[in-house]
């Protein structure tokens, strides 16, 4: 590092003397229940920018600002912009949360973050909470220590990530003369390992389509009527193994037509990464005995992070509290298809529901939408850039930076690195694989959090010294 001997170790040990009050308005921001999902306050959410903006105010960034947009979560903005001639990052992250999920599963309330054996477990403590945070550090740790960042920053903390960003169009429409930059940074992607970090060159999208199972005008007594007449339960769960072949791929007719079939140099990466499939178990929560799925012929790495896949993340026709001896009159369930390059997510999308509408058992009405879709986004991680990335986080870990993919999705990469004609896109976050994001006990392991904040102070240092190219 060229300045190592500089700013950069101010900025470090000021890092190391103040990371006990960076915990500290990390957990503070965590207990602010930032749900951004229907059915849940949004008074919440725009307390939890307001907070955020606060955090960012107490730390020399400059022009913070709630961004607002009628009817929208809200985005907080702030920046740093005296470098003339310096590139200028711009920061990305999310302060919206999941929902907190079942609260007998959580070993400590979901928005009362604990810390236990050098983790800090809450929700949105890593998930993007602690990503925020992680920058949001670092400029100050710079700022702190010699009132100067090597490069220009400004950050950009949305609200409704975790719902989709469905309206992210929107904010770019009103906003995107202020959000002009060189590089961006992500912190919202997880490392390879505990300790091991990684950059991130590929998501995966996302569409959801809700599908109903109507066979009756009411309820009626499963005795006088179980036989004869259909169960909208059984046909809706029918329906759903249908969609699956039994080598695992999934059984929705023209699907694949527009998967994209990974480069040489993609698959030689994937294939270099080490695999263990008893920690990944361990990891995921299964329990013992329980194996792994999916499309066969595939490595689990490519499975997750190339090819489709289905989940059903909701499902109800009655609770069994309260429940009787009756067939219900409908059922309905919530599908979660992950698409990948070069897949079209209203397509797949209209696909899953012409397989689900057509021909339905017992001539049942069946009737399914599209309820919205997110981006999948790839990049080639290689440049300038990119290997700035690396060194830094090779500074900041002790250990070389791992390329993978990813199998969840993002929406704000795409349309941003659009706007930005291309500009080099780097996805670096907090999380390690047993965080438990979007479930119970989500944690945050510190001793990385740590190490991303230092990866974060060499990143602007070397970053600074990438020469930027005109762009489209």
């Amino acid at each position: 590092m060229a300045n190592a001997n500089g700013t950069v170790k101010g900025a470090l040990d000021y890092l190391e003397g103040h990371f006990g009050d960076f915990q500290k308005t990390l957990v503070e921001l965590s207990r602010v229940p930032s749900v951004s999902a229907e059915g849940f306050p949004p008074s919440e959410v725009r307390r939890s920018a307001d907070a955020v903006a606060d955090a960012m105010r107490r730390t020399g960034i400059e022009n913070v600002e709630v961004l607002e947009i009628p009817g929208v979560h809200p985005y907080v903005y702030g920046d740093w912009l005296h470098k003339p001639g310096a590139p200028t990052i711009l920061l990305y992250g999310h302060h919206d949360v999941q929902p907190p999920g079942r609260p007998e599963k959580w070993l400590s309330p979901a928005f009362e973050p604990t810390e236990r054996k050098g983790r800090l477990y809450g929700r949105g403590t890593a998930d993007d909470k602690a990503g925020v945070m992680a920058h949001v550090a670092a400029v100050a740790s710079y700022l702190e220590s010699s009132r100067d960042v090597p490069c220009n920053v400004k950050f950009v903390i949305e609200g409704e990530e975790e719902i989709g960003s469905e309206n992210l169009g929107k904010f770019l429409d009103k906003y995107k003369q202020k959000l002009s930059a060189d590089f961006i940074v992500l912190s919202d992607t997880a490392n390879f390992d505990t300790g091991v970090p990684a950059l991130t060159y590929q998501l995966r999208g996302i569409c959801q389509v809700d599908v109903e199972v109507r066979c009756l005008d009411h309820p009626v007594h499963s005795g006088m009527w179980g036989g004869p007449v259909p169960d909208p339960v059984q046909i809706l769960s029918s329906l759903i193994a249908g969609l699956q072949n039994k080598d695992g791929s999934l059984n929705i007719p023209g699907l694949y037509k527009d998967v994209a079939k990974p480069s040489k140099k993609q698959l030689k990466r994937i294939r270099k990464l080490p695999f263990d499939e008893k920690k990944f178990k361990r990891d995921a929560g299964l329990l013992e005995g329980v194996k792994l799925a999916g499309e066969k012929g595939y490595s689990v790495y490519e499975r997750i992070w190339t090819r489709p896949s289905l989940t059903v993340i909701a499902m109800e026709s009655h609770p069994i509290q309260g429940s009787s001896n009756q067939i219900v009159d409908s059922a309905r369930a919530r599908l979660s298809l992950r698409t990948v390059p070069n897949m079209d997510g209203r397509k797949a999308g209209g696909l899953l529901v012409k397989k689900l509408t057509a021909n339905p058992p017992d001539n049942a009405k069946v009737t399914a939408k599209l309820n919205g879709t997110t981006p999948w986004w790839t990049t080639d991680p290689e440049g300038p850039a990119f290997e700035a990335a690396r060194r830094a986080l090779k500074a900041g870990f002790g250990k070389d930076t791992a390329m993978i993919g990813a199998g969840g999705s993002i929406g704000f990469v795409q349309p941003f690195a659009d706007m930005l004609g291309g500009a080099p896109c780097l996805l670096m976050g907090v999380e390690d694989p047993p965080c438990n994001a979007h479930s119970e006990n989500e944690s945050l392991h510190l001793g990385d959090w740590r190490k991303v904040m230092r990866s974060a102070i060499h990143l602007y240092d070397e970053l600074s010294r990438v020469e930027v190219k005109p762009r489209r």
